[in-house]
């Protein structure tokens, strides 16, 4: 029946709405509880739309769809996050830790995280967990941690408007552009690798070869980009989100 109704929602151009329904729908109600199950249940819903448009082999919708409920889901919690950010944080685990952390790099200049040593290694070592996780999965794995991993960014990117002169750049750098670039790779990905394992399972080629390679190409663009600009625009992103704060 869940099969059934996600491939309905993905027809006749409804996927913008089922993604939005899927992305906010479940944060309206577990804001209003004061629980984080919602990421558990947009995880879910985005999995049916990810796997009903793999069915169908319509890659472009799948991943479209996915992509937007991610995008709506995250311009609700950040709003959540800016007006109301005490019950927001009860919906967004660990969220207000990595606000601290976040403000402590961009006021200082200093975080590990960003140190590219430590940074590049771990990127490489998520990418090969990710497709892992992905193929075992059908793709549950990785987007339960991908709505667990956005609202950490959504929370931060919610305070950090509170905390800043208003300014468009604190929004345009607050998700960080390589994070954005991150999300585009991961997002083809998973899609790709749930419609490779998902095909594998039933016995049914759901793709061509050449689709497939495209896809991972793009993917592998985007995570190149990913890196070059975590490489080249760190300090010039963390020195504007600065020069905006106000207290």
């Amino acid at each position: 029946m869940a099969a059934g109704a996600a491939g309905f929602a993905i027809d006749n151009k409804r996927w913008p709405l089922a993604g939005a329904l899927v992305g906010c729908v479940p944060l309206a109600v577990g804001f209003a509880l004061g629980t984080a199950f919602h990421q558990v249940l947009s995880a879910f819903g985005g999995l049916l739309l990810l796997l009903a448009a793999a069915r169908q082999g319509r890659a472009k919708v799948g991943i479209a769809a996915v992509a937007w409920a991610f995008v709506s889901h995250s311009i609700l919690a950040i709003l959540l996050s800016r007006f109301w950010p005490t019950r927001a944080a009860a919906c967004f685990p660990e969220g207000a830790t990595y606000w601290v952390k976040q403000l402590h790099w961009i006021v200082s200049g200093h975080d590990p995280e960003y140190v590219m040593a430590n940074w590049l290694p771990a990127h490489f070592q998520l990418l090969g967990a990710m497709v892992l996780f992905t193929y075992v999965s059908l793709g549950l794995a990785t987007m339960l941690q991908g709505f667990y991993e956005v609202d950490l960014m959504n929370y931060y990117v919610g305070r950090l408007l509170a905390s800043s002169d208003g300014s468009p750049l604190s929004l345009l750098l607050g998700w960080h552009p390589w994070s954005v670039l991150r999300g585009v790779c991961y997002t083809v990905l998973m899609f790709e690798v749930a419609s490779w394992s998902l095909s594998r399972l039933t016995g049914r080629e759901l793709s061509t070869v050449a689709a497939r390679r495209w896809r991972w190409g793009i993917a592998g663009v985007f995570f190149a980009l990913d890196c070059i600009v975590k490489l080249g625009a760190t300090e010039a992103v963390r020195s504007t989100l600065a020069a905006h704060l106000v207290f």
